[in-house]
């Protein structure tokens, strides 16, 4: 039986990158009978942005710094755990501080965001010494559909107010 519909064979095997799924069900423009298609790289530029704001969504956020009853072990991954714990308390010129600083944020971002795979998350120098800020660089494979994309962040932590700013590294 030949249906037309039926999955495409080996000759459609290179797919085209798609827009995240609710970027693809937002309608930009309602007045238009149908989406205009896209092609494979704005696609991929509009998932890496997706990401880097949903980043800079997660680490902004502050979740209850209290623990849980220890029975209760799933709420860690659910919505009543997601962002980072508060981090306003202690000095950051402390090595082992900013080191444990940057556990969290790598555990975070490995609970909280699926389309990140080979997550790396280092500490940077920082070229002032007296800016109270904190410096870490994101490296990760993009989970894009038809194969994965290397992506990098430069996050700066401003630890007087405790923003965290997340910009996709070019390069």
């Amino acid at each position: 039986m030949n249906d037309s519909r039926a999955r495409p064979g080996p000759e459609r095997a290179a797919r085209r990158a798609q827009l995240p799924l609710l970027d693809r069900l937002i309608d930009a423009d309602p007045s238009e009978p149908a989406d205009r298609p896209v092609s494979s790289a704005t696609a991929l530029a509009a998932l890496r942005t997706s990401v880097c704001n949903d980043l800079e969504e997660l680490l902004n956020t502050r979740r209850r710094w209290r623990s849980w009853d220890p029975g209760l072990t799933e709420l860690d991954r659910s919505l009543a755990g997601f962002g980072m714990p508060d981090f306003a308390a202690g000095a950051f010129n402390d090595p082992r501080r900013r080191e444990d600083l940057r556990k969290l944020v790598e555990g975070c971002i490995r609970r909280f965001e699926p389309r990140i795979a080979s997550l790396a998350v280092t500490l940077l120098e920082n070229p002032d010494p007296f800016s109270p800020t904190l410096r870490l660089r994101i490296e990760a494979m993009l989970r894009a559909d038809p194969a994965p994309e290397p992506i990098t962040f430069d996050t700066v932590v401003d630890l007087d107010t405790k923003n965290v700013t997340v910009s996709p590294r070019e390069g």
